[in-house]
């Protein structure tokens, strides 16, 4: 905005003067407002006598109000926060003495008066109506007679006329002299006041007395008093400041006093806008003070004048900070200039045009400002667009059209007008928060569109309002635009004026910019630099991006940039812009050829002229790739490139990484199968392609290197110049590979695995245009595992330099291997499941096989299992060989051992872990001839449990004639355990035969026999019912059943009886059959005083084998086993009276059974026993109905009932009821042989057949 006047496009701030303090010091050699018509002449001079005041104090006071100054604050509502009332002052240290513009013009000169008209020459002046010197009214003026507006008025109520007046006063501490100063300061004060109020202006006059240290505070008041009562002075313009205040202090008070200015300013203000209102309401033109003469000028029109008028009324609100009042001023001020009135009447040629123009340049500018700071950031975009349209078009019908250098330097300066207007209203969505949060970055390129747009109203793209860098870049390029339009000027018309042939500068388009002669003089110093504006505009473009990290437009502009100084000669400057550049270029990898193309010549070229030969080689390198368009003329010679450079020593080496250039070179490998084995030969192909331009010529490659991680050796290709070069486009060679003495790869061969031996091979490595080759290279690798393709590196060497082309950055792509066939070479895609750029080695293939003869699919736990593990050597020749077995799974109890009982000194090794256990044997078998075999048993004992083992048989090996070569075989071999029967357990009570012991009898051979301790306790006959259901998925054979006492609780004797079939036997139980047996438990206790309850812990034990061997055969997996089922642990009560129900029937008549019921008593208490008998519908009975039975301690009775069935062939169920008529507890009936029971009862069955 320099272009423009300050005043007429800044932001207006109320004008406050400082008097009685030190001047600034632009003020004492004289302000720029002298410029102002007659204000030297006829101004109006406000001094005093009395020094400014000085001192510490008040200069730190001055200092105080002048931070205070918001002239450099943003323009937007939340610049003037911290501003007194949201206002900000412009403030201005006058000293004592200041000059004001005159109100009135004088009297313009008039021809001489004749002596008949000398008596009436004051009616004749006093006829005239004076007006502003600045007025259209006024000769003499700028605007007269028809001009709309000078900027000199704007400079008037700025920079000339405050809104206030601060006077600095000192008030005297000393006794003897303040009477007198007291006086010569009310003189003063009065004077002052009187001037401001004789000028005209209402100017609000403030008074600040800066006591002396000394002053007593009643005197202080005394004499305050008397000076505002002798100047006449209000009580709230008055201040004094004691003589001991700080900085924060000084602060606080021009805070407050600032603030209290505000409503006296904001209602000056509003007076002029009144006054201006009025002028414009009488809708009629002032006269002036002398008609216009001059050929046909005339004055100005109506709506001139409230052109005029709504630009002061729109400044005074701006003063005011009402910006809505403003806009509005403005805008209508805009419409009407842009009337068929006013701008469409005005000629081209006339300098009115050009007048007009900058008052609409400020206008808008105004209106931009106003829409920012209402945050209308789309309307100002719009508003913007919408000016320059208009301005085009007036110019194109009433100017000198658009396509001259005038027009581009306005459509720059327009352009750069809305950046800098962008930058002082510091919008939020583009401050340092956003910028340096970097999650926001991207909220920084454009501001939103504000919410209170209609909803049908959708904003485009171009219409947000983006950031000051794309207004800037939108400078520059119509600066270049400028440059190039002004030199398109012909010579004739850039000549100087005075100078033959004269200048035709009437033709061209001037407004704010030199004529032709200046722009673009016929000389070679030219008077404007048009290449420091487009470097400095590009600049601050690339700023604004580069904050924004916009990375291509960062490039772009650096682009420009460097091409503009390479336009002025500065080749460091542009190398120093494109160097860094280059490697990172985005455009590379998004492919925009033609910008990177352009970008790269560029480059070169500042290389070449600074002799930097590392860009010299990089940017050939690229720019031999055909993906550049080839460029006239220029010879494409790699070699050649070399040879040119400037020689240095040491000789240089330019290495370029293939992730960060275009090449001109492309190389890839490919493993022929995704797995290879250890001492067998490897297939690979490599295959490099000349991606160089058709007309180059060909590419010498001195070298090529491949590197692998994992244990493959390096592979290095080198140049064989005797070969000739006559092969096809496309070729295929098979390269032998030699071993090296000692690795000779240079510190550029990129390879984890370059201190390895290489393999060498000789091959041709000349490359014309467009060709392709595969070499065919074979590798035996040595070691076992994962191997993968690191780099591969291209070396070319030259006279003066070496260049090292390393691809490192390998990645999976779509691959392909070259075959020969009769139509010549052609790449057939491989790899389709599979990276073909990792090979994964396997150890060298094991030729023992290993088999068992005698697996079987299922084993039963408790069986001893032994294995026979049969080696082959099917190996060319003999071989050491060691067997290692192990058992995986929880083998805690199992056993893992030789079943021939060798090598037991080799033992057997547990390894233990958390989650698993492992059993482990091992044997050395010696030496192995070739097509032997041996055996190996092995025995698996202690398999108690029901699991799955995973037996592993590993072979290690080692050929006679290559002892140093390890060779494994394994196989694995899954052994699954099963339990191979299971059981259902039922504890029976029967009625033990035996009589109880007498409490009231004496046992005669216990006392014989006191030596001889015999068991003389309660006894107790259990039975019990064993069911074992075969589940095997095979016959087995069962050689006995037996029941087991594991443990006893208590002072217990147990007897049990050998098994009693029940279900019918057989030699082999078959899978899912079941076997019932029955086994009878005599218990005593060993004392009679015993009463504790006692535990019984069972098992049965089950002898079986398989079928079809003799059991005498221990050796073979069929000897007898014995499996052991455990029975859940019975608790048995000695103590507790219990009824005992027996049953037997009549064989002579059918239906009659005789019913006992035994209760007994074993406690040491007398115990009584109700007995009910309940009906039935199913039988008769007879026998006590209800009968009370009372037992002695260790007796036991018994109650028969006779009953009859009704039916026969069915089970009845007799429901006896016994209660313990003391503890009120009924007694459960316990069924014995023969018989059943149920939740009910006990259930008796009744036999058809008596």
């Amino acid at each position: 905005m320099d272009a423009y006047p300050e005043d007429y496009i800044s932001h207006n701030l109320p004008l406050i003067l400082l008097a009685g303090l030190e001047a600034d010091a632009h003020d004492e050699a004289g302000p720029p407002e002298a410029q102002y018509p007659l204000l030297l002449e006829r101004g109006f001079q406000v001094e005093s006598d009395i020094p400014p005041v000085t001192g510490q104090l008040a200069d730190n006071l001055r200092n105080a109000f002048l931070k205070e100054d918001a002239s450099d604050a943003p323009w937007n509502p939340n610049g003037y926060a911290g501003q007194p009332g949201g206002i900000g002052f412009r403030l201005k240290s006058i000293g004592r003495s200041y000059r004001l513009p005159s109100r009135k013009a004088e009297l313009p000169p008039t021809s001489p008066i004749s002596s008949s008209e000398q008596k009436n020459s004051d009616i004749t002046a006093t006829t005239r109506v004076l007006h502003s010197p600045i007025s259209p009214l006024t000769p003499g003026s700028p605007t007269f007679p028809d001009g709309f507006l000078t900027p000199l008025w704007v400079t008037k109520h700025q920079n000339l006329v405050p809104a206030a007046t601060v006077n600095f006063f000192s008030l005297t501490a000393d006794v003897n002299m303040s009477s007198l100063r007291d006086n010569q300061l009310k003189i003063e004060i009065s004077n002052l006041k009187n001037m401001w109020a004789s000028s005209g202006y209402k100017a609000r006059f403030i008074v600040v007395l800066i006591s002396e240290n000394g002053i007593y505070p009643e005197d202080l008041d005394d004499r305050l008093a008397s000076i505002r009562r002798a100047a006449n002075l209000d009580p709230r313009s008055t201040f004094v400041l004691p003589p001991d205040l700080s900085n924060a202090d000084l602060k606080d008070f021009t805070t407050s006093l600032l603030s209290s200015l505000q409503p006296s300013v904001v209602e000056y203000y509003r007076d002029l806008s009144k006054h201006a209102r009025r002028k414009r309401n009488r809708g009629s033109v002032p006269p002036p003070t002398v008609p216009p003469t001059i050929g046909t000028s005339q004055t100005l029109s109506l709506h001139g004048w409230n052109v005029r008028y709504e630009f002061k009324l729109g400044v005074f609100a701006e003063f005011r900070q009402e910006m809505d009042a403003a806009f509005r001023n403005y805008e209508s001020a805009y419409e009407i200039l842009f009337g068929q009135e006013l701008f469409e009447s005005i000629a081209g040629w006339n300098p009115r045009f050009n007048d007009a123009r900058l008052l609409a340049d400020s206008l808008a500018i105004r209106i931009l400002r106003c829409l920012l700071w209402s945050g209308q950031t789309t309307n100002a975009v719009r508003r913007w667009v919408s000016h320059r349209d208009r301005t085009q078009d007036i110019v194109n019908r009433r100017g000198k059209g658009t396509k001259n250098y005038g027009w581009s330097a306005w459509e720059a300066r327009w352009s750069m007008v809305m950046a800098q207007l962008i930058q002082r209203a510091e919008i939020p969505s583009f401050s340092a928060d956003v910028l340096q949060n970097p999650s926001r970055l991207h909220e920084s390129i454009f501001a939103p569109p504000e919410k209170n747009l209609p909803v049908n109203d959708i904003a485009l793209p171009w219409e947000l309002l983006h950031h000051e860098g794309y207004w800037l870049d939108r400078s520059a390029k119509y600066s270049v635009l400028r440059r190039t339009l002004a030199h398109k000027i012909p010579v004739d018309d850039r000549i100087a004026p005075g100078q033959t042939p004269a200048s035709k500068s009437y033709m061209c388009d001037t407004y704010l910019v030199p004529a032709p002669h200046s722009e673009a003089p016929d000389s070679e110093h030219a008077t404007f630099d048009h290449s420091g504006l487009i470097l400095d505009t590009l600049k601050a473009s690339l700023e604004q991006f580069s904050k924004r990290q916009q990375t291509r437009k960062v490039e772009r502009l650096s682009l420009q940039i460097a091409r503009e100084y390479v336009r002025v000669g500065s080749w460091s400057e542009a190398l120093n812009i494109l160097k860094p550049l280059w490697p990172q270029l985005t455009w590379r990898s998004a492919g925009w050829w033609e910008l990177m193309e352009e970008f790269a010549w560029t480059l070169r070229e500042c290389a070449l002229r600074m002799q930097d030969n590392e860009t010299i080689i990089r940017t050939d390198w690229e720019l031999l790739s055909h993906v550049f368009s080839p460029r006239p003329g220029w010879k494409y010679d790699l070699h050649q490139s070399l040879r040119d450079l400037q020689e240095s020593k040491p000789k240089p080496v330019v290495v370029l990484k293939a992730e960060d250039v275009v090449s001109c070179l492309s190389a890839s490998l490919v493993f022929e199968r995704a797995e290879g084995n250890v001492g067998e030969p490897l297939r690979v192909q490599l295959t490099i392609s000349s991606c160089a331009h058709s007309g180059s010529t060909p590419i010498n490659i001195s070298e090529v290197k491949v590197g692998f991680e994992g244990s493959l050796r390096p592979i290095k290709l080198q140049s064989d110049h005797n070969i000739e070069d006559n092969a096809p486009y496309y070729d295929i060679f098979s390269v032998p590979l030699r071993d090296s003495a000692a690795s000779v790869d240079s510190p550029t061969f990129l390879s984890p695995t370059s201190r390895m031996t290489s393999m060498i091979g000789s091959t041709n490595l000349t490359f014309r245009p467009s060709q392709t080759r595969a070499f065919n290279l074979t590798s035996i690798p040595r070691e076992a595992g994962e191997t993968k393709i690191a780099s591969i590196t291209l070396l070319i060497e030259g006279e003066k330099c070496d260049i090292v082309y390393a691809i490192t950055d390998i990645k999976q792509r779509e691959s392909h291997w070259w075959l020969e066939t009769e139509k010549g070479p052609i790449p057939k895609r491989i790899g389709k499941d599979r990276d073909t750029i990792v090979c994964k080695i396997l150890p060298k293939p094991p030729k023992v096989r290993i088999s068992t003869l005698n697996l079987r699919e299922t084993y039963y736990t408790n069986e001893n299992v032994t294995l026979d593990i049969q080696i082959h050597n099917d190996e060319d020749e003999a071989a050491e060989v060691t067997a290692q077995i192990k058992l995986f799974g929880r083998p805690e109890s199992t056993r893992l051992s030789w079943a021939d009982d060798a090598a037991s000194s080799e033992g057997i090794v547990n390894i233990g872990s958390k989650n698993h256990s492992t059993n482990s044997i091992s044997r050395a078998m010696g030496r192995l001839a070739s097509l032997a075999k041996v055996a190996l048993p092995i025995r698996l004992s202690d398999t108690n449990d029901a699991l799955d083992f995973e037996l592993e048989i590993s072979l290690v090996y080692y050929l006679v004639t290559d002892m140093e070569t390890p060779i494994s075989k394994t196989m694995t071999v899954d052994l699954s355990f099963v339990t191979p029967f299971g059981a259902k357990f039922q504890l029976l009570p029967r009625i033990h035969p035996r009589p109880w012991p007498n409490l009231f009898a004496l046992d005669d051979s216990s006392i014989e026999n006191k030596s001889v301790e015999k068991p003389n306790g309660l006894q107790q006959k259990w039975c019990l019912n064993s069911k074992v259901v075969s589940l095997s998925s095979e016959p087995l054979i069962v050689k006995k059943i037996s029941l087991v006492l594991i443990g006893i609780q208590g002072a217990t004797s147990c007897n049990i009886s050998p098994e009693v079939p029940i279900s019918p036997q057989t030699p082999q139980i078959l899978p899912e059959e079941l076997r019932e047996s029955e086994f009878i438990l005599d218990i005593q206790q060993l004392d009679l005083d015993d009463r504790r309850p006692t535990t019984l812990s069972l098992a049965l034990d089950i002898q079986w084998r398989r079928p079809g061997v003799d059991e005498a055969d221990s050796s073979v997996n069929n000897s007898v086993t014995t499996s052991s089922l455990g029975v859940k642990p019975f608790p048995v009560s000695m103590g507790e009276p219990r009824v005992l129900a027996s049953a037997i029937g009549n064989d002579t008549l059918p239906g009659m059974i005789y019913l006992d019921y035994t209760i007994e008593n074993p406690s040491m208490h007398f115990l009584t026993f109700s007995f009910t008998m309940e009906a039935s519908e199913q039988f008769a009975f007879s026998g006590p109905k209800t009968t009370v039975i009372q037992l002695v301690p260790l007796s036991r009775h018994t109650v028969r009932y006779n009953l009859l069935s009704f039916k026969q062939g069915l089970w009845i169920q007799p429901q006896l009821v016994v209660v313990d008529t003391y503890f009120k507890k009924t007694l459960r009936v316990l069924s014995t042989e023969g018989m059943r029971s149920d939740k009910k009862g006990i259930l008796i069955w009744v036999d058809a057949n008596g």
